[in-house]
C-alpha cells in the first residue's frame, strides 16, 4: 500500500509538471508541494558505552491546492515508523497517510472532513516551536494522536475566541475503525491582542470505561522574540483500564537572540496514580521527568539546525537516568 501512496503523489507532482509545460489551465494552480525532514545525530553521557547514531526521523510529503475559494485539500504522507514505541521502530519505515481531507472554509466557518489534524496539542506544538527536535509532551508519550479519521468544525466566534468540535474514530491515524466507538473533542481558544493565548479543551471516548482528556495551556508572545507556554494535562482511564489516570506538566521558554539564533529550554513530567489496593503507580516505569535545553541557527528560512541536551530522569529507583547530546536538522525541500 505503501507504493500505491507514493505513487499517488508522485501522478500529482507529473499531471502539475506537464500542465505548466503546455502553457494550459491547472487545477492545482493555487496549490504548492510540501515536503519536511527531520534528522539528528546524537550520543549518550555517562551511559556506560554512549550510544550514538545518525537517524532521519520523520520525513512528509504531500500537496496542498485549492479547488475553489471556498473548498480545498491536503494529502500528506507520514513517513516513518507507526509505532515510535517499537525497539524495532528504527528499523521500518513506512509510507501512511498523515493528512488527507477535504476542507471547506467561508467567513468563520471551517468545516474538514477525512483525515484530519486533531486539536489536542496543536497549538502547544506551535508555541514550542521546536517539533524537530521533541515532541509536544502529550505526543511524546503517546497520550493522544496528532490526526485521525473524521470531521472537525471551527468558528472563529469573535477576534479572540474560536471553538471547535470535532467527531473522531479515536483510533490515531495510522489505524482503521474497527468497532463502533467514537471519540468527541471540544475546545476554545482565547486570544487577546497583548500576545496571551489560553486554549482549554477536552473528549471522551466510551468503550469497557470512559477515557477521558483533558487540556490546559498558556502561551504567551512578545513581538515574536520571546515566546512561552505552560500546560497541564490530565487523562482519567487510560487505554480504558479503570483508575489508571495520568497527570502531565510541560513549560517551555525560548527567546531569539538575532535574526539566525534562539536559545530554548523546556521541562516535562508525566506522573500515574496508584490504584486501589496497589502499592505503586500504575504506569510507575513510564514516570519521569525530561529536561531539554539548546540553542537553534537557521542559516536559511527553510533550514533549522539545533545542538542541545536531553535528558530523562524516571521516578523508579531501579531505572538510570539518561542523558543525550543531540545535532538535530529540519529541512524544507520545497
Amino acid at each position: 500500500m505503501k507504493y500505491k501512496y507514493l505513487a499517488l503523489i508522485l501522478f500529482i507532482f507529473v499531471i502539475k509538471k506537464n500542465e505548466a509545460q503546455q502553457n494550459q489551465p491547472s487545477p492545482f494552480e493555487n496549490g504548492k508541494p510540501i515536503g519536511r525532514v527531520f534528522a539528528n545525530f546524537y550520543s549518550g553521557i555517562g551511559q556506560g558505552d554512549n550510544p550514538s547514531a545518525f537517524e532521519v526521523r520523520k520525513a512528509y510529503l504531500g500537496y496542498k491546492f485549492d479547488l475553489s475559494s471556498d473548498f480545498s485539500a491536503k494529502i500528506q504522507l507520514d513517513i516513518g515508523s507507526p509505532d515510535d514505541a517499537s525497539e524495532y521502530s528504527l528499523l521500518r519505515r513506512f509510507a501512511y497517510f498523515k493528512d488527507a481531507y477535504l476542507q471547506y472554509q467561508k467567513g468563520k466557518i471551517k468545516i474538514r472532513f477525512g483525515i484530519i489534524p486533531i486539536q489536542l496539542f496543536k497549538l502547544q506544538e506551535s508555541i514550542w516551536g521546536h517539533r524537530y527536535i521533541y515532541k509536544s509532551v502529550l505526543d511524546e508519550h503517546s497520550l493522544g494522536s496528532s490526526a485521525d479519521l473524521g470531521a472537525s468544525f471551527n468558528f472563529q466566534a469573535t477576534d479572540y475566541l474560536s471553538l471547535d468540535l470535532t467527531l473522531m474514530n479515536g483510533e490515531g491515524y495510522s489505524q482503521l475503525q474497527t468497532d463502533y466507538s467514537y471519540k468527541v473533542g471540544l475546545g476554545f481558544t482565547l486570544s487577546p491582542r497583548n500576545g496571551l493565548i489560553y486554549r482549554c479543551y477536552g473528549d471522551i471516548i466510551q468503550k469497557n470505561e470512559t477515557q477521558v482528556t483533558l487540556v490546559n495551556f498558556v502561551g504567551y508572545k512578545i513581538n515574536n522574540k520571546l515566546l512561552a507556554g505552560i500546560e497541564y494535562d490530565l487523562k482519567f482511564n487510560d487505554d480504558f483500564e479503570a483508575r489508571h489516570d495520568q497527570q502531565v506538566l510541560s513549560a517551555y521558554l525560548s527567546y531569539e537572540l538575532t535574526e539566525k539564533f534562539e536559545i530554548f529550554g523546556r521541562y516535562d513530567m508525566i506522573r500515574s496514580n496508584i490504584p486501589d489496593n496497589q502499592d505503586y503507580p500504575w504506569n510507575l516505569s513510564e514516570d519521569g521527568s525530561a529536561l531539554i535545553s539548546g540553542i537553534q541557527y537557521s542559516p536559511l528560512t527553510n533550514v533549522r539546525l539545533s545542538i542541545n541536551y536531553q535528558d530523562w530522569v524516571p521516578y523508579a529507583k531501579n531505572l538510570s537516568n539518561e542523558a543525550f547530546i543531540y545535532l538535530n536538522l529540519e529541512y524544507n525541500i520545497w
